[in-house]
């Protein structure tokens, strides 16, 4: 079950103490326990689901056991132009020459948190957080009785146990120091100020008439992230 459950939560969650004075909310993607992973192209390299290349933290308490993987279709890169916005487990797409930019350290955050991550859009970033609640309390376990837990995941549906690795590997290397904190109810995982990267006016991807809305993000080392988000208007 998700911790924040719906798009009006968290928006309150938002507006409530995560908003730096003054800074408005403008898009924002999330709430979906199905349509949760990233696919990647790193250096050339086809990678879907995405699996974090950076330090992500090892307390996040996110259940992965039951997530599907994306389509054969689309593990295998046999798609062409944007077709893999039809994947219903497809929530983004990440492009960069190396591991290091900011586009993959994005899209490591958002695969490590999974279905309890959201992508936040506002007139001076953009950020990946989770409820304060998805952290695991000290004393409640360590690193390895998480990958043991995602391990357990049955072959079929197994992302959990392919995501539960990368993240105990990168884990052991070293923890991520000093969370970013936005209040008590939200926590960043992962932000960007808008003078780094720009956005792509053309927000609609897919080859359905109607389109689905993404955040196009176009990043000063080169990289981009594309996340499916929803545009925020206040009072509807």
């Amino acid at each position: 079950m998700l911790t924040v459950k719906s798009a009006k939560q968290l928006i309150k969650l938002v507006e409530d103490g995560w908003l730096q004075p003054g800074e408005r909310l403008q898009e924002y993607g999330g709430g979906s326990a199905e349509r949760i992973h990233l696919g990647a192209v790193i250096g050339g390299v086809h990678e879907a689901p995405h699996t974090p290349k950076n330090q992500v933290r090892s307390d996040l308490e996110v259940d992965l056991g039951d997530v599907l993987l994306p389509t054969v279709v689309v593990r295998e890169g046999r798609f062409h132009g944007d077709e893999w916005v039809h994947d219903p487990t497809i929530r983004g797409w990440a492009a960069a020459d190396s591991p290091g930019r900011e586009a993959i350290r994005c899209a490591d955050q958002l695969a490590a948190a999974g279905p309890e991550g959201w992508f936040i859009g506002t007139d001076r970033r953009i950020a990946v957080v989770v409820d304060s609640a998805v952290l695991r309390s000290s004393g409640s376990g360590d690193d390895s009785q998480e990958s043991v837990g995602a391990e357990n995941a049955e072959e079929s549906k197994g992302f959990g146990r392919f995501l539960g690795k990368a993240r105990s590997a990168i884990s052991a290397v070293s923890e991520l120091s000093g969370a970013l904190r936005g209040s008590e109810g939200l926590i960043t995982l992962w932000e960007c100020p808008s003078g780094r990267f720009s956005k792509e006016p053309k927000n609609i991807k897919g080859r359905w008439s109607t389109g689905t809305g993404f955040s196009i993000n176009r990043f000063d080392d080169g990289s981009t992230v594309e996340v499916v988000t929803k545009l925020h208007l206040p009072g509807l």
